[in-house]
């Protein structure tokens, strides 16, 4: 079964609830650990992640915390998955750093890449603003 990945899916909550804040309203990593529950170092660490791809902005110190840089209705889940995990791969043959170790005599690889880029394809047309 394929599976979003729980730093992923923290990420996403996260910034579902700082998009729906509105007028660039900063908000605190702890109090959205909080309200949902979530593990407040891992969802600092994603949030870092998502300042630094630019999806959302950090503010330090006192009254400090994320706020979104970009519309909502501008962000993928292809951006968001790559800002959290990096390059999005699905199975093994598609990955440039390879591992695979039937490759050679694989018959399915043509069918799993085009199946992996029409699940890319699909995901560059969501954005957070949908979910």
């Amino acid at each position: 079964m394929m599976r979003i990945s729980r730093k992923t899916d923290y990420g996403l909550i996260a910034l579902k609830h700082i998009s729906t804040q509105g007028d660039g309203k900063l908000v605190n990593a702890r109090e959205i650990a909080s309200q949902f529950n979530l593990p407040a170092n891992l969802l600092a660490k994603v949030l870092h992640k998502l300042s630094q791809s630019g999806i959302v902005e950090a503010q330090k110190g006192s009254g400090g915390g994320y706020r979104m840089t970009r519309d909502p209705a501008t962000v993928t889940l292809t951006e968001i998955f790559e800002s959290i995990e990096g390059p999005v791969h699905m199975v093994v043959c598609s990955n440039p750093d390879g591992g695979c170790t039937l490759e050679d005599r694989c018959t399915i690889k043509n069918g799993l890449m085009t199946l992996e880029q029409k699940f890319i394809d699909f995901f560059n047309t969501v954005t957070i603003s949908e979910i």
